[in-house]
């Protein structure tokens, strides 16, 4: 049971989810001035994106497996064989179905965001990915929406500061992306036949994008403090280092020749990403 928990959570990249949860708790902390009460409808607005992301990846494991085995991509439950395609298919449809039900119960704008996520999700993992930009695009869209998705939850107004923090959600995302289609430029151009960014600017030029966007999230994450937010020692710290931490990144995607780079620059931007966001949640709580 335990393995199989490990496998589904790689599955549908369960770090992700929760990411996702705490962008929606931090843009419901900004606009209410405080944070949320506790009940249904905050319950019911952390499974909204935590599913449609889990449905999403589940589903891009589905579709990319022959390209995922091209890549040489270990860990991959299903390329492994550790779960089954029929499993990661039901578990898909189940989850955005589960999540579009849960934003129904919160109030029709919320049901408006999912509904238009969840099936941008099927379209991007059946054919938006394969094309330049736009799927890179959509990606980094998710990242940005659950800041905002955290105000409609509340009926509220999203406020500058929560565009400003949607904003360093996009161009973290976006970057990220960015690398993902150099890393997997091999595996989608022989399964998918893809036309991704990187194969139509090439390779080195993708990579300086995503560096650029990067050094762009450092100067955004100081706009919130402007706004209205107040940095405290600690979340001043949190913050510091996240973006010490995408800095580095952003230079060593550039610099750097090993082969293990890209994997490696996604993994630890994630890790960077989550600093920052508890360092943006402390600051809307007052810490």
């Amino acid at each position: 049971m335990f393995i199989k928990f490990g496998e589904f959570a790689k599955l549908v990249r369960i770090e992700h989810a929760l990411m996702l949860a705490v962008a929606v708790v931090i843009g419901e902390t900004i606009a209410l001035g405080a944070f949320p009460p506790l009940g249904l409808v905050l319950l019911l607005s952390l499974i909204v994106p935590a599913l449609s992301e889990m449905g999403s990846f589940a589903l891009n494991d589905y579709v990319d497996m022959e390209a995922d085995r091209i890549n040489r991509r270990g860990g991959r439950p299903l390329v492994d064989g550790t779960l089954s395609p029929e499993f990661a298919l039901k578990f898909s449809a189940g989850a955005f179905i589960i999540s579009t039900m849960a934003a129904l119960a919160i109030n029709w704008m919320a049901l408006v965001v999912a509904l238009v996520f969840n099936v941008l999700a099927v379209l991007y993992n059946l054919r938006l990915k394969d094309l330049p930009a736009i799927g890179n695009m959509y990606i980094a869209t998710t990242m940005a929406i659950p800041f905002i998705f955290g105000a409609v939850v509340f009926g509220m107004e999203p406020t500058m500061t929560i565009w400003v923090i949607a904003a360093m959600g996009f161009a973290a995302g976006l970057a990220r992306e960015i690398i993902k289609t150099v890393e997997d430029m091999e595996g989608d151009a022989l399964a998918r036949e893809s036309r991704t960014l990187p194969m139509v600017v090439g390779r080195k030029n993708a990579l300086a994008m995503a560096s650029s966007l990067l050094f762009a999230f450092v100067p955004l994450s100081m706009v919130p403090f402007m706004g209205g937010l107040t940095l405290s020692m600690f979340s001043g710290i949190l913050l510091g280092l996240a973006d010490l931490g995408i800095i580095w990144i952003a230079i060593y995607i550039i610099l750097s020749k090993d082969a293990k780079v890209l994997g490696n620059a996604r993994k630890y931007s994630l890790l960077w990403l989550f600093v920052g966001l508890m360092a943006l949640l402390l600051a809307s709580l007052g810490y």
